[in-house]
């Protein structure tokens, strides 16, 4: 059965994504349940002060991203702007970083994004496109996070590479 657009199902579509991105995002175990949000083919293109280069990421990039254990991510929507005939959102929001092991937390950033979204064959919203932009991070933020997420992801490659073979 189709969902029906109205203002209220998507406000409340992204009320359920934004927290559970904030949930979800940061360690390899829980990342997997974001892929229910997004359609095989999305891209998403960050536009990223100061750079003059947009970096463009799949669906599979972007939940990769969301890998990076101890570093939350809360995201906070301060307004959403609903054209339900092109179906597109347009998102205001607050990020706050904060890492966990050191207890170092930087001031918020401000982004916004505009969600295109798409509906399956089972009547699920998608996204499927997602054109973002944001403030510049702080440096360490981005040094934080590449090494939580090569840390993760080394972490699984050996656990990989030390599994019974099977025969």
């Amino acid at each position: 059965m189709a969902i029906e657009l109205t203002y209220e199902t998507v406000a409340g579509w992204f009320d359920v994504y934004f927290e559970q991105v904030c949930r979800y995002q940061g360690n390899l175990e829980t990342v997997p349940k974001l892929k229910r949000f997004f359609a095989a083919n999305l891209q998403l293109t960050m536009h990223t002060a100061p750079s003059q280069t947009p970096l463009v990421m799949t669906r599979d990039a972007l939940l990769v991203s969301f890998i990076h254990p101890g570093l939350q991510e809360d995201i906070f929507p301060k307004c959403y702007v609903i054209d339900l005939r092109q179906r597109i959102v347009a998102v205001q929001f607050e990020i706050q970083f904060h890492d966990g092991p050191t207890g170092k937390q930087w001031s918020p950033i401000q982004a916004s994004a505009h969600y295109h979204l798409t509906i399956d064959e089972a009547g699920t919203i998608l996204i499927h496109k997602i054109e973002y932009w944001t403030e510049s991070l702080p440096a360490d933020v981005f040094e934080i996070w590449a090494q939580r997420r090569s840390e993760a992801l080394a972490k699984l490659a050996t656990e990989c590479l030390n599994a019974p073979i099977a025969q």
